[in-house]
């Protein structure tokens, strides 16, 4: 197999009004708004999650595009840790693997490397998967799909391994019980997650080994990703602010 590649070109940051005018240039009023507001509001979380992460999908959907592909892809402790949990599921050999919250698929692009097994990537933002398409391009036996984590259009036990990449902690306790419950509905044999614990204005925080535990389902591994660090960022919880955890379904 070959993989293009996709460098991302090194640009200076132009400054705050310019890169204003080009938001609502590019994307319009809505955008720019959205952008300034995620900008502005970091003092305020409660008020921030208020007004800018009351409906998750608008938020992804605005979130996005160019921008935000070039902003995770200039972060090289991204690329690093996608490396590393695709080193993690592929010593798994599932061989089928579907990634619910796909985004504009780093993760998936990075299992490819390592896995010649039908992918599916599912996102509930069209931005996203607009991305994706074009990221993705000339890679074999990965389909990209617009859907909801909490309805996944697939049948039970559809998918050999199923991922969830910092997902489930963008969505509220309601959403993330039923997305949780949907990954154990499709997946045969594994269910994997790199799910941080810490909370944000658009982070909800769960510790999603405990909730395999205390669902009586056995884990194969959990812990914290490597480079993330093992602290739990001051809460007294003793959870890492990072973990990653598989559960061995076929054994529930």
């Amino acid at each position: 197999m070959t993989f293009p590649n996709h460098p991302v070109p090194d640009r200076p940051e132009p400054i705050l009004p310019v890169r204003a005018w080009h938001a609502w240039r590019d994307r319009g009023a809505r955008y720019a708004w959205h952008k300034a507001l995620r900008r502005t509001l970091g003092q305020w979380p409660g008020l921030k999650r208020r007004l800018v992460y009351a409906d998750a999908r608008s938020y992804w959907t605005l979130r996005g595009g160019d921008d935000y592909f070039r902003e995770q892809e200039g972060q090289a402790a991204r690329s690093e840790r996608a490396r590393w949990l695709a080193e993690q599921i592929a010593r798994y050999r599932p061989e089928s693997i579907l990634e619910v919250g796909c985004g504009y698929g780093k993760q998936l692009r990075a299992l490819r490397h390592r896995l010649d097994v039908p992918m599916v990537g599912l996102d509930f933002s069209p931005s996203q998967l607009a991305q994706g398409r074009d990221y993705l391009a000339g890679l074999e036996r990965i389909d990209l799909v617009l859907g909801s984590g909490r309805a996944l259009p697939f049948a039970d036990g559809a998918f050999d391994l199923v991922l969830t990449s910092a997902v489930i902690l963008h969505n509220p306790p309601p959403a993330a019980e039923r997305i949780r419950r949907e990954v154990l509905r499709v997946a045969r044999r594994w269910a994997a997650h790199n799910e941080d614990t810490d909370v944000s204005y658009n982070r909800y925080g769960y510790d999603t080994a405990s909730w395999y535990r205390a669902a009586g389902i056995p884990l194969a591994e959990a812990g914290p990703i490597p480079g993330r660090g093992t602290g739990d960022g001051g809460r007294g919880t003793g959870v890492p602010d990072s973990q990653f955890c598989v559960a061995r379904l076929w054994q529930a």
